[in-house]
């Protein structure tokens, strides 16, 4: 009767540490997020002005908090939908919170065969070597300017978790090259890619049309 619940308690572990080893972003809010590319576009764009990222956590400094800034600008402007001015031009303002940055933290071990010795805790012994697990969440929203009133909120959480023989793939972006170089190649590039690309794409779905009122 023992052995049994101790073999049904290492399989419930298991199963609790491959629903944690998600690489896809998540969102808080709408859990309908299906990955797919913005459509090509071409038409009138808006006017915005994004904000200095607002930093909620001990995690990240200012330097990065303005690297981080960047590579959002850039992305929004590769989705040709806007024209990235001066806070008394733009017609909506893009307020980002970082809520948690966490470039590396414990997340879990790489298979059931290594790493343990007779001093070992069971599941230690069990799972093997740790891997690196990298998490980010954002906190958006847009703004018109005019009225201070709120268009749309969200926030979006994404995780990243290390695949022992298996290379992330690094951002081809200047403004990453630029400024998060650091990250490049760590689970913590793929947060920051996975993250501000979702952020990117809800911004561009989430923009009112009465807002695309400028020539392109």
């Amino acid at each position: 009767m023992k052995k049994s619940f101790k073999i049904f308690g290492v399989a419930a572990v298991l199963l609790f540490l491959a629903g944690c080893f998600s690489t896809k972003p998540r969102s808080l809010l709408d859990k309908s997020f299906t990955g797919e590319p913005l459509s090509p576009y071409s038409g009138p764009k808006a006017k915005i002005t994004v904000n200095d990222f607002e930093l909620k956590t001990s995690g990240i400094d200012a330097r990065s908090g303005l690297a981080l800034k960047e590579y959002f600008i850039s992305i929004l402007s590769g989705t040709k939908r806007f024209i990235i001015v001066a806070p008394q031009e733009a017609d909506l303002i893009i307020s980002v919170g970082v809520v948690e940055f966490i470039p590396e933290s414990s997340g879990g071990k790489s298979g059931l065969a290594g790493g343990g010795s007779s001093a070992s805790s069971f599941m230690g012994g069990l799972l093997g070597e740790a891997l690196n697990k990298a998490n980010m969440q954002l906190s958006l929203r847009i703004i018109d300017r005019d009225t201070s009133n709120v268009i749309s909120s969200r926030d979006i959480q994404c995780q990243a978790v290390e695949n022992p023989g298996k290379k992330i793939k690094t951002p081809h972006d200047k403004a990453f090259k630029a400024g998060l170089s650091e990250y490049a190649g760590k689970p913590m590039g793929k947060v920051i890619y996975d993250c501000l690309i979702e952020s990117g794409r809800y911004i561009a779905q989430n923009v009112e049309l009465n807002y695309y009122n400028t020539p392109r």
